[in-house]
């Protein structure tokens, strides 16, 4: 455990020295002012597109900045050598990344509170981001193995957004109609975004909530033991 924490601590160490910590804090300081400029209502109606991209699209691209930045820098292969399994270093990277789901959720619901006295199902909110969170880890790293630069990494981010993400976030605006959520929740990023959604307006489908979160932690734990583990350990033998 003690290794564990070592490791989680040295994550955030490098989001910090990475820019991607403070650049996370910029993004959520961002809607912040945002919110300032909105009425309570668009504010609120907003508020889970704002959480639900920050946990999945900015999740996965800070993910993959910080791992080809160790991966040049040799810090991969390193921790390889060190008295730790390489299932306790991805465990602390996933950590690492829902802390920045976790922290712009956090910020998003404190200016909702502090702006516009909008009050939020928390508990459930944070249980969703990290779900969601620790989902799109796990997508964020199997992107990141398979490419071969953070550049390739942009381009295979960016077939995922138009693949996943983009309808989501067009079912999210009422571009696509209703009737088609279900198909839609094929896609992790609808799944977490139906469950971020659920938690900020206090609107719940059982059964779609229910579906959301089991699709998305058996879809965690396969990609790591199926996709991820083991690229993990190839691509830091490789160097």
């Amino acid at each position: 455990m003690s290794n564990l924490a070592k490791l989680i601590a040295g994550e955030m160490k490098r989001l910090v020295r990475y820019n991607i910590l403070p650049v996370s804090l910029v993004t959520a300081i961002i809607w912040i002012v945002l919110f300032l400029f909105l009425s309570e209502n668009e504010a609120h109606k907003i508020a889970p597109l704002l959480i639900f991209v920050d946990a999945a699209a900015m999740s996965v691209l800070l993910l993959g900045a910080s791992h080809h930045l160790e991966k040049q820098e040799g810090t991969i292969r390193t921790m390889m050598v060190m008295p730790v399994s390489p299932g306790q270093i991805l465990t602390a990277k996933t950590v690492a990344s829902m802390v920045l789901a976790i922290e712009s959720a956090v910020a998003t619901s404190v200016a909702l509170y502090f702006i516009h006295g909008v009050r939020l199902n928390y508990v459930l909110l944070l249980l969703f981001v990290a779900i969601a969170g620790a989902a799109h880890a796990a997508i964020g790293f199997v992107l990141s193995l398979r490419s071969r630069d953070f550049t390739s990494m942009l381009n295979l981010l960016m077939g995922y957004m138009i693949l996943f993400t983009m309808p989501s976030i067009l079912f999210s605006l009422g571009v696509i109609d209703a009737k088609y959520e279900w198909l839609l929740m094929i896609s992790p990023s609808h799944s977490a975004s139906n469950l971020i959604t659920s938690a900020v307006t206090g609107e719940f489908k059982i059964a779609m909530t229910i579906a959301g979160c089991l699709y998305l932690i058996v879809l965690t734990a396969v990609l790591f033991k199926f996709a991820v583990l083991p690229g993990f350990k190839d691509n830091a033998a490789r160097g």
